[in-house]
C-alpha cells in the first residue's frame, strides 16, 4: 500500500467521523465533546499527513493530488471558522452539508490519484 492511499484512507476515516456527527445532528442526538476535537485534529493530522506525502513525491507528484491537498484545506479551514468560531452551538444544516460537499470532493480527487 503506498502512502497515498493511506492518506485516502485516513481522509475517509475522517470522513466517516463527520457522517457520524451529521447522523447524530439529524437524530437530535447530543454530541459529545471528543468527537468534534477528535475530527479537526484528525483532520489537521491527514492534512499535514497529505502535504507531506506530496512534498515526497516531488515533481512526479499529480497534480490531482495537490488540488484535493487544496481543497481538503479549505475544508478544513471552512469547518474551523464556522464550527468553531462562529456557530459553536448549532451550526445550521447548509454549512454542515457544504463543509461535507467539499470533503466529498477532496475525496474524489485523493481517489482519482491513490486507484
Amino acid at each position: 500500500m503506498t502512502h497515498i492511499q493511506i492518506a485516502f484512507l485516513f481522509f475517509a476515516a475522517i470522513a466517516a467521523g463527520g457522517l457520524l456527527m451529521a447522523g447524530m445532528i439529524l437524530a437530535k442526538i447530543k454530541i459529545p465533546s471528543f468527537i468534534p476535537i477528535g475530527h479537526g485534529l484528525g483532520g489537521l493530522a491527514a492534512l499535514g499527513f497529505l502535504f507531506w506525502v506530496n512534498l515526497q513525491g516531488g515533481d512526479a507528484t499529480p497534480d490531482l493530488a495537490w488540488w484535493a491537498l487544496v481543497v481538503f484545506a479549505s475544508g478544513f479551514v471552512g469547518g474551523l471558522l464556522f464550527f468553531r468560531v462562529l456557530f459553536k452551538q448549532s451550526a445550521p444544516l447548509f454549512l454542515i452539508a457544504g463543509h461535507g460537499s467539499v470533503a466529498a470532493l477532496g475525496l474524489y480527487l485523493l481517489y482519482g490519484v491513490a486507484f
